[in-house]
């Protein structure tokens, strides 16, 4: 009952690091994590690629398919040393427990000034929550960004613009995303939907494990000029926890037959202004779930702030992927 049957639920943060770091010791601060946290599995290699081949071993981190005995935890370290990629199945970590192991493994202390949202609950439970999604599955679906495509291709392009830091946050972002999508389909009558990872922790200091929770805002038609953003995603509640079921294979068969009308318009997820030493940027890779599907990515540090997205390229060709970050950052930044 996890959504979309299609997604490797992998997630992806690379590190700019002002120093360079080593190979050998990144192998062994991974194996020293896995060995006290045993839900992060077997230790992984450290790739080395060449430069020519970061951009496709970045998809691969995040993207890869994790077959039963894969590795749970993937690192790549750029040949200079200096651009660490550190991924992870979205099961046995959310965004910010990623940037634990990503500190553990390049030996620094991340801390971020991202809030969770502690113990609130959902308003209900998973089974009322899922007939009405299905009820908005047929009756009114979320508007979609378009593209045209590679057909059958099964590449994912991940890419980022990376800035002098501003002091903005999810609002800015999810203003961005939805005037973005406003300016290239005014005429749609569908409303936007954005789904928003966030977390229940109230510390500064993440450890690696999964603390998950998601809200869900649904826009007005009109762009966020019609939506108080602010408020409005300040007083979303969480959405339900999924049970880990597929009730005897129901859920699938159900999300599949209705997968072009579920998902959101995009997803979003914000580490924070994250402080530690000798980290220059930091570039944050949601999971990619859902038709459409465009995950958007924020995170910053005392001097950067970078703006990331991941597409499918069976859905956006090389082309409308570049245009659709330059357009979220364009309007973020400007």
């Amino acid at each position: 009952m996890y959504g979309d049957p299609a997604t490797t639920w992998g997630i992806c943060v690379e590190l700019t690091l002002s120093a360079s770091a080593d190979a050998e010791t990144l192998r062994e601060r991974a194996a020293a994590l896995c060995a006290g946290h045993p839900h992060l599995g077997a230790a992984p290699a450290v790739t080395r690629p060449a430069d020519s081949q970061w951009t496709g071993v970045r998809a691969d981190v995040a993207a890869a398919p994790y077959g039963p005995t894969s590795a749970l935890l993937r690192l790549a370290l750029s040949s200079d040393g200096t651009r660490l990629l550190v991924g992870a199945h979205h099961g046995v970590v959310d965004g910010l427990g990623l940037l634990a192991v990503a500190g553990s493994v390049a030996g620094r202390e991340l801390r971020t000034r991202a809030r969770g949202i502690g113990d609130r609950r959902s308003p209900h439970g998973f089974l009322a929550s899922s007939v009405r999604r299905l009820g908005e599955a047929v009756v009114s679906p979320p508007a979609r960004f378009e593209g045209a495509g590679e057909r059958d291709s099964a590449l994912e392009d991940l890419t980022a613009v990376t800035r002098p830091r501003v002091d903005r946050g999810t609002v800015d972002l999810a203003r961005a995303v939805l005037a973005l999508h406003h300016d290239a389909f005014s005429g749609s009558r569908r409303r936007p939907v954005l789904v928003i990872g966030a977390s229940r922790r109230t510390s500064d200091l993440p450890v690696p494990d999964r603390q998950t929770a998601y809200l869900r805002l649904r826009a007005r038609p009109g762009g966020a000029g019609r939506t108080p953003l602010g408020p409005a995603i300040a007083g979303l509640r969480p959405e339900p926890d999924f049970p880990e079921t597929s009730a005897r294979g129901a859920a699938p068969l159900v999300v599949r037959l209705l997968r072009n009308r579920l998902g959101s318009t995009a997803m979003l997820s914000n580490l924070g202004l994250v402080q530690g030493d000798g980290v220059e940027s930091v570039a944050m890779y949601p999971a990619s779930s859902g038709p459409r599907s465009v995950a958007v990515g924020l995170a910053s540090t005392a001097t950067t702030t970078t703006v990331s997205l991941r597409t499918r390229r069976h859905e956006f060709d090389a082309d409308e992927h570049a245009r659709l970050l330059a357009g979220v950052a364009d309007r973020f930044f400007g």
